[in-house]
């Protein structure tokens, strides 16, 4: 496991609180989302916070990897409109 993994109950909760809010909608590509991505990459220094996470299906979540959210050509128009 990555020294950057996010895990436990505190996170599992905020997780819960990024998909409820985003409607389970990823913010890529407007599948369904099972997952909290960071816009900023723990390993750039983002953290685990509201602010810096967004929902994201598991393809759009492994194919952003580390990269900065800002830094994706792809995301859900739907999604940008709502933020």
């Amino acid at each position: 496991m990555s020294q950057h993994s996010s895990r436990g109950a505190a996170w599992d909760a905020l997780r819960l609180q990024v998909l409820e809010r985003d409607q389970h909608i990823c913010a890529y590509c407007g599948g369904e989302a099972t997952e909290a991505d960071h816009i900023i990459p723990k390993e750039a220094g983002g953290k685990d916070e509201l602010l810096n996470l967004v929902a994201s299906c598991k393809p759009c979540n492994s194919r952003k990897g580390n990269r900065l959210g800002a830094r994706i050509t792809w995301f859900n128009r739907r999604w940008l409109s709502q933020v």
